[in-house]
């Protein structure tokens, strides 16, 4: 005679993916955003944490695996420049052709007990959010030297 399940035979074991370690993207292009924003940035390096990396992919599943390989550039030197002043933040993109558009990585511009800044997401955009930003002024090419 076939015995009843217990509750919990339906339940599958999901493989542990390992924690995402934390990575430092190098220093933030801080003369070109205080040129091209007005801010008064103090150097520092941009850290991506674990905890961070974890809410992108919880955000953007499919995509956050695509996007990250490029996080590292776009914070080094970015296509165009935001406030996002609503988040004590600015908005770094660049266009990436890999993803079809662009990349926004979001970092908050208060700078951590370690004098680092913090990204806060990064998510595909594409070219169309991009060119409408920039018409309306939200997004700006970098003032390089």
């Amino acid at each position: 005679r076939a015995q009843p399940l217990s509750s919990s035979a339906h339940l599958v074991a999901r493989p542990k993916h390992p924690a995402p370690i934390e990575l430092n993207l190098g220093p933030l292009p801080v003369d070109e955003i205080n040129r091209t924003l007005g801010h008064d940035l103090e150097p520092g390096d941009v850290i991506f944490s674990s905890a961070a990396q974890k809410h992108a992919a919880r955000s953007h599943p499919a995509d956050f695996p695509k996007c990250l390989p490029h996080v590292g550039g776009v914070v080094s030197r970015p296509d165009f420049l935001g406030d996002d002043f609503k988040n004590d933040g600015i908005e770094l993109v660049s266009r990436i052709p890999a993803l079809g558009g662009g990349l926004l990585v979001a970092l908050l511009v208060e700078r951590d007990e370690n004098g680092n800044y913090n990204v806060v997401s990064c998510y595909p955009v594409g070219n169309s959010k991009i060119e409408n930003r920039r018409q309306k002024g939200r997004l700006i090419i970098p003032k390089r030297n």
